[in-house]
């Protein structure tokens, strides 16, 4: 009978351990790839990046959106274009939302600057001026910055130390073509102080064994002192 029982606990946990094996295995995606007339978006897409364009010379355009079982999308459809910009909102129900720039029967003549429409940084104001190429921000917590960006036409953006925010003074910089914007973020590095605002002293080596000995030593006689009343009983 315990033998019937072991071996029907091996089976059952042998199930909980292949179970968890392939949970673990899932891998969950949220909305993978936007597309509008089955053509990609300026710049390709990217669950991270807010903003995007597209070009076309059509009046009707139809966008398709590859997306998670479980999440909610909108903005997915047919879309009549009746004049040279037009604005698409397509929302996540779990990134938000992703801007479309259309731009119809675009001409590259028609714009003589060729970098940046629009800047910002969620959670941030810089104030953006395609003229103006330094802005300084103190940040809060956070690992990276979510940084959003709007071309009008198909110049390449590239930012550069977007992370790692370890120094007082860290510097981001967004490459528009020919041009660069520095983000200056500066970080508030917190420093424990004792009353007579002294850095606190590391203790030392031998101190640290001599504390370790005495714990030992005092966690050895309570247990003795602990088994002598438990004979007593």
């Amino acid at each position: 009978m315990n033998l019937f029982f072991l071996l029907v606990n091996n089976i059952n946990m042998k199930k909980i351990t292949i179970f968890i094996l392939l949970f673990c295995l899932i891998k969950v995606e949220a909305i993978s790839n936007i597309k509008i007339n089955n053509e990609e978006l300026i710049p390709y897409f990217d669950k991270n990046t807010k903003i995007y364009n597209y070009y076309t010379e059509s009046s009707n355009i139809n966008i398709k959106i590859k997306n998670e079982k479980n999440e909610i999308v909108n903005g997915e459809g047919f879309y009549t274009v009746d004049e040279e910009y037009k604005k698409i909102i397509v929302n996540s129900s779990k990134y938000g939302d992703y801007i479309i720039n259309i731009f119809k029967n675009y001409d590259k003549n028609n714009y003589k600057d060729t970098g940046l429409i629009s800047l910002n940084i969620e959670g941030y104001n810089i104030d953006f001026n395609k003229d103006v190429y330094n802005y300084d921000i103190t940040l809060n917590d956070e690992e990276n910055l979510k940084i959003n960006y709007e071309v009008n036409d198909n110049t390449t953006v590239i930012i550069n130390g977007n992370g790692n925010f370890n120094k007082p003074n860290n510097l981001i910089e967004i490459k528009v073509g020919e041009k660069t914007y520095n983000i200056n973020a500066h970080k508030t590095i917190k420093v424990s102080y004792t009353k007579n605002n002294e850095k606190p002293k590391e203790m030392s080596e031998t101190k640290k064994e001599i504390v370790k000995v005495l714990i030992i030593t005092i966690s050895s006689y309570l247990i003795f002192l602990f088994y002598k009343f438990i004979l007593k009983i």
